[in-house]
């Protein structure tokens, strides 16, 4: 069943596909404009979404809200609607930890809202069959009903919530994880001088496997910036789980080296890449020669 009016914080390049999907299945969908970005305001209009100005108005207005913001935020934004006297459903779609999820359900049921954990998997939903909302939690059938339309998947897992979460992280951490892993190896080939002798050795029997891990590297550089919290989280879920969460605390590191490349016009040419990655160790070098 549609919900009627739904608001989505914030339509971002993935915020706006999980709108769109809850517009095309009969729901009328509001953002907040106020101190937003041109950017976002060209997504909105564009998409059709109808602009409740301030948060406040928007709490007002919709029963259900859907959060998709930085991993970081995702507290904060959830105490920014609670503060509004929201006691609707509220659906949390950001990578964040199970232990996070919880706590934000905690503080939604305290204040007798309605909580819904969120993951999801894949880009931004603008084909049916490729980006997955997982949810968890006793609403999260009602929530799955908001996107009945598509092209964005639901799939339900179950009453806990923490579930949807879980899963993301899981995913992530080996997805994005390996992407991290991919740049280290090549940056440290760069800078021991075996980079061309790694990339013949990739390249045997006619492999295209360097001019593969080459894009790979090139082109994570966009999303980079977005993918420093959710290694973070990763590693916080890990170690809760009883695994080291090490690696995906350096993968954060890794993608924090790369997230200057924000906003640029082309993909960056891979020597560009690799030496942003070595920037923090060619400093360290020259602080040390210097002491």
């Amino acid at each position: 069943m549609a919900a009627g009016k739904l608001g989505i914080l914030h339509p971002g390049d993935m915020g706006i596909s999980v709108a769109a999907s809850a517009k095309n299945s009969g729901n009328d969908i509001y953002w907040v404009s106020e101190g937003r970005s041109a950017e976002s305001r060209a997504r909105a209009e564009e998409h059709g979404l109808l602009d409740a100005g301030t948060l406040p108005h928007l709490v007002e207005l919709c029963p259900v809200i859907v959060s998709v913001c930085p991993p970081g935020a995702a507290e904060d934004v959830a105490r920014s609607v609670l503060a509004q006297g929201f006691r609707g459903m509220y659906i949390d779609a950001n990578a964040i930890s199970p232990q996070r999820a919880v706590r934000i359900g905690q503080m939604m049921v305290d204040a007798g809202a309605t909580f819904v954990d969120g993951g999801i998997i894949g880009g931004p939903a603008w084909q049916p069959n490729s980006t997955w909302l997982h949810l968890s939690g006793e609403a999260a059938q009602q929530a799955a009903d908001c996107f009945a339309a598509g092209p964005l998947e639901t799939n339900v897992l179950g009453g806990d919530i923490g579930q949807a979460s879980a899963l993301k992280m899981c995913f992530g951490a080996y997805t994005k994880g390996t992407t991290a892993l991919l740049c280290a190896v090549m940056a440290a080939a760069e800078s021991l001088g075996v980079r061309a002798d790694l990339e013949q050795q990739w390249s045997q029997n006619g492999s295209d496997q360097a001019a593969q891990n080459a894009r790979k590297v090139r082109n994570v550089t966009a999303k980079a910036w977005r993918f420093v919290g959710e290694m973070n989280e990763i590693a916080a879920t890990f170690e809760d789980a009883g695994v080291p969460g090490e690696f995906h605390a350096a993968a954060a590191e890794i993608y924090t080296r790369i997230a200057g490349f924000k906003g640029a016009s082309e993909t960056p040419a891979l020597d560009d890449v690799l030496a942003a990655l070595l920037q923090d160790t060619q400093n360290t070098l020259v602080e040390e020669n210097e002491a």
